[in-house]
């Protein structure tokens, strides 16, 4: 309770009022630790709500710079930041919002020779990359490494969301259950795609919310369900998954 003095309650206090977060919940997901691997328009977004929210701890990846057509939908970089390190501007922007959260920012792309020193400390894992090498790489970590993994695609107007988790084996997909390493599939980026700045902003929303789902431990269900939004029909679905008994990364 310590943590719990006038300034932090008069923060918090619209979240903690609200009976499905509390005190109890509150302090939950002020010791929470987070990785956010990919600093574009996904992770600016959700590493933003989630400083907001009160995440104790968030470490942000990224190699990439600040280029000016980011600033269509990448809401914390300006004309100023043009040619800086996304990881590390977006540390600088977040500490403005609120000075309490403890952030890390890492210039580095992930792989197979960094990923565990990266990412082993932290519970909850926000896959905002934007190709397919990094998403095998990072489910296949999360599974192993029992991390919970919040992963978002965007393309044109479409939203697709998925959580996992390894905790319950006999039931909760992976990845690679729902997109198989094998299958060709297009890996074309927003910048060969396209993206309006809303879904972009939309998409980093959906995994903030997931997350704060996730930590407040209201519905499991949400590790077997993919999210849906067509942004410009304006189409919500929710479509539930299950394993695939022949998936190489999580089969029993």
């Amino acid at each position: 309770m310590n943590k719990f003095n006038n300034k932090t309650l008069e923060r918090y206090s619209r979240q903690i009022i609200m009976e499905k977060v509390g005190i109890e919940g509150q302090e939950k997901i002020m010791n929470t630790s987070i990785s956010i691997i990919g600093c574009g328009g996904l992770g600016t977004t959700a590493a933003q709500y989630l400083t907001m929210s009160g995440i104790g701890e968030i470490l942000l990846v990224d190699d990439d710079s600040v280029c000016l057509s980011n600033l269509n939908r990448q809401t914390l970089f300006s004309e100023k930041d043009l040619g800086g390190n996304k990881a590390e501007v977006l540390k600088k922007s977040l500490k403005k919002i609120n000075p309490k959260s403890k952030l890390i920012s890492q210039a580095s792309r992930i792989n197979k020779r960094n990923i565990s020193k990266f990412l082993e400390k932290y519970s909850i894992i926000l896959d905002c990359s934007d190709n397919f090498e990094t998403r095998y790489l990072v489910n296949q970590y999360a599974f192993q490494k029992k991390k919970i993994l919040v992963s978002c695609a965007l393309q044109n107007f479409d939203i697709q969301v998925y959580t996992f988790s390894s905790w319950n084996n006999e039931y909760n997909p992976c990845y690679e259950c729902i997109f198989p390493k094998d299958i060709s599939r297009n890996t074309r980026s927003c910048d060969e795609l396209g993206i309006i700045a809303p879904v972009a902003g939309m998409g980093g929303i959906f995994q903030a919310n997931a997350v704060i789902n996730i930590i407040l431990n209201k519905n499991k269900q949400i590790f077997r369900e993919i999210i849906l939004y067509d942004c410009f029909e304006r189409i919500f679905k929710k479509i539930q998954i299950s394993k695939n008994s022949k998936c190489r990364i999580c089969k029993l």
